[in-house]
């Protein structure tokens, strides 16, 4: 199968840039031909270069043109969009869509339907702009990065994309990662004809040791969204190293409040980063967002590492408690560290988890299933464009 994929990367690698790199990996492995189109944000700095961005966010033509030139010569047979936000606009997956092409978009986050993208205000939990199609609360708390108007135009981008979404379709298909975000986008209207749901994958990292140290992990951004100031309160009440790699805005102030059982490591390159996971008794997701799909609880289910994560959102469904690790309501404090402790505690406990957490990992998040659930989207995708259109596509076989 000939498909393009879609990017527009982030000024600071993320989640959803190790994404489209994995599975374009994934794709071109098994032996399709895979196509990439990437833009990066890192051209925005300057203020000129900010009041562009801003001014083509529903239309870049430029990269819109671009976009046109790639797909005429590559002639792919379906397009998988990952980020188009805000460089590569939503006239890139209009482009694809009028011209008959099927059409897939991952939601990697809440953007359509949410100007801040993780449905998070002020440290909390704030869906008010779900089933809101002005989105006018979004304007009102200046959600995208405090301003006003920013906010406006990522609301635009997201009634533009549900226009496209509603008048195509045949030929649009969105992947969740969840369950649970594939549920918040219908309760805002989206079609569930037009959503499937598809997690992500890490590779296999291999089983840790069964004799782990007493260290508790964190991995991730250091930002408020993500409960590292929780971790390291908690830091100061369980007797053990709490480890904590990444990097981030709040660095500063939570190394000023943090224990001296509190390590920072900074960011690592993955293979450290996987190594230390193997090595440690637990992995905690103290998260206070729904969180799109938590790469780090696959990879921790990868080692047959436990975790403890927030009970809320995607995380809930990705960890089944008291079977893969354990769910936590946010900030129960005296529950978070009665987890903790009886994982640090209970050697047996740990390894019966981290069983539990192997064996998720093999049913739901490796490579090969992966492989397999984007090949079944991919195929329905074309079906119904064909279908819809009449005329037959070009050959669709496995490899290529």
């Amino acid at each position: 199968m000939r498909i393009l994929l879609a990017h527009n990367r982030y000024q600071q690698r993320g989640g959803e840039d190790i994404v489209f790199e994995q599975e374009a990996k994934l794709l071109a492995e098994a032996g399709h031909e895979v196509g990439e189109f990437v833009i990066s944000n890192d051209t925005i700095e300057s203020v000129a270069s900010k009041a562009a961005t801003f001014l083509n966010i529903l239309d870049n033509r430029r990269i819109v043109q671009q976009f046109a030139e790639q797909v005429t010569s590559f002639k792919p047979e379906l397009v998988h969009f990952h980020n188009f936000f805000p460089r590569l606009s939503p006239a890139a997956v209009a482009y694809s869509v009028q011209s008959n092409i099927p059409t897939v978009h991952t939601l990697h986050n809440f953007r359509h339907v949410c100007a801040g993208g993780m449905f998070l205000r002020n440290d909390s939990v704030c869906q008010l702009c779900l089933k809101h199609p002005m989105r006018l609360p979004a304007v009102i708390h200046r959600c995208y990065r405090n301003s006003a108007i920013g906010s406006y135009a990522v609301t635009r981008v997201g009634h533009r994309f549900r226009q496209l979404l509603d008048k195509h379709p045949h030929h649009l298909t969105l992947i969740a990662l969840t369950e649970f975000v594939r549920q918040q986008m219908i309760s805002d209207g989206f079609p569930p004809s037009q959503i499937v749901t598809k997690p992500n994958s890490v590779p296999d990292a291999g089983i840790g040791g069964q004799t782990r140290e007493r260290r508790v992990l964190f991995v991730g951004r250091l930002s408020s969204e993500k409960g590292v100031s929780f971790f390291i309160e908690l830091a100061k009440s369980v007797d053990a190293i709490f480890e904590i790699i990444g990097d981030g805005p709040e660095k500063d102030q939570l190394s000023a409040n943090a224990p001296r059982n509190v390590v920072f490591r900074g960011w690592l390159d993955h293979q450290a980063v996987l190594e230390r996971i193997k090595s440690a008794a637990v992995v905690v997701v103290p998260s206070r967002w729904f969180e799109g799909f938590s790469l780090i609880v696959a990879e921790a289910f990868s080692t047959a590492t436990p975790v403890v994560v927030s009970r809320m959102g995607s995380l809930a469904e990705l960890v089944e408690d008291d079977i893969s690790g354990f769910t936590r309501e946010l900030d129960d404090f005296p529950s978070w560290k009665e987890a903790i402790e009886r994982l640090l505690n209970t050697p047996q406990l740990a390894r019966d988890l981290g069983r539990g957490a192997r064996l998720a990992f093999e049913r739901k998040f490796t490579r090969e299933r992966n492989l397999q659930r984007l090949s079944e989207i991919y195929s329905a995708a074309i079906e119904r464009a064909t279908m819809a259109s009449g005329q037959p596509l070009a050959s669709t076989s496995a490899a290529g």
